[in-house]
């Protein structure tokens, strides 16, 4: 019965500002409408920035805020629902991508397609500043793309260049030396074997200009063996990592790390040695302790002065 109130809470809400969606004068008034009458609060600055930004590059449409606060776990911790796990890991890499993220202009986002959205997972997801391109390499670009041919591109409502690549993430031997600002690796490095991740970090080093970043997120293993431990926590995993072999990886190569965060950080279940699913429902949000996250990220920079190549 407690679902079915919400649920029925949950539809009023919608319809509540949904009707009147086109009457708002401007998008920071809507935006302010939607926190009030679902979340009963007002925005915070983060979350309103977001969404204007959304709105003004035309990532978002006012129904697509609305829908995102419906789904928000503020919103499902009021009304009772209850939080999935991909939801809470989805929001909790938002908070990465926005507040975590570097300033580039050149971008090369590994598996970076977000379906139904030509842009992009990193726009889509907040990446809160200008680039003027995002080159996303992908098997399959967005069906939206499909029929454009192999390599299709895209240019945003504000003018970035969104180029897809369809192919292997790892051959990237069709990009040029230092032409890169950041590459990005969302969730897609644990899809490849622990071999194509070494051949991956010595490409990236290459494309990269001096100063350039590689940022980087990825299950973390001492949790997913926790969570399966007989098989890989997807099917299309091939490796699954400890915090200290993706350092390990990065730093041979090269790279000079600056940042390493957990992503919904799990410390109680690693303390007991049992996986509780709850935890990560509950601790949705950032810590400074990667090896406490179910997903670990590591910020890394290619130095200004280096070998430029693997390190023995």
């Amino acid at each position: 019965m407690t679902h079915i109130r919400a649920m029925m809470c949950l539809l009023f809400e919608l319809s509540k500002v949904a009707v009147q969606t086109h009457r708002w004068p401007d998008d920071r008034l809507f935006v302010r409408a939607v926190y009030r009458s679902c979340l009963k609060r007002e925005p915070d600055t983060d979350g309103e920035a977001f969404y204007l930004e959304a709105l003004r590059r035309g990532s978002m449409s006012r129904l697509d805020v609305l829908r995102s606060v419906l789904e928000s776990n503020e919103f499902k911790q009021i009304y009772g629902l209850p939080v999935h796990p991909l939801n809470a890991l989805h929001q909790a890499r938002m908070m990465l991508i926005r507040q975590h993220l570097p300033m580039a202009r050149v971008i090369v986002d590994l598996g970076g397609t977000a379906e139904d959205h030509p842009e992009g997972a990193l726009l889509v997801m907040g990446y809160p500043y200008h680039p003027s391109e995002i080159t996303i390499v992908d098997p399959v670009p967005p069906r939206l793309l499909r029929e454009h041919g192999k390599d299709p591109e895209w240019i945003t409502p504000d003018g970035v260049r969104i180029r897809y690549h369809q192919g292997s993430m790892t051959d990237l031997s069709w990009i040029p030396d230092k032409s890169v600002d950041l590459v990005h690796a969302g969730e897609s490095i644990e899809h490849i074997t622990e071999a194509d991740a070494w051949t991956i970090c010595m490409e990236v080093f290459r494309i990269l200009r001096p100063g350039g970043y590689f940022c980087l997120d990825t299950p973390n293993a001492a949790l997913t063996r926790l969570q399966s431990p007989e098989h890989l926590i997807h099917p299309e995993h091939k490796k699954e990592y400890m915090v200290h072999e993706i350092r390990e990886m990065l730093e041979r190569t090269g790279f000079v790390i600056l940042e390493t965060l957990g992503i919904c950080p799990m410390p109680e279940s690693l303390r007991r040695g049992v996986f509780d699913l709850q935890e990560l429902t509950r601790n949705i949000g950032l810590s400074e302790k990667p090896e406490e996250g179910y997903l670990f990220f590591f910020k890394a920079v290619k130095p200004y002065s280096s070998p430029g190549g693997l390190i023995s």
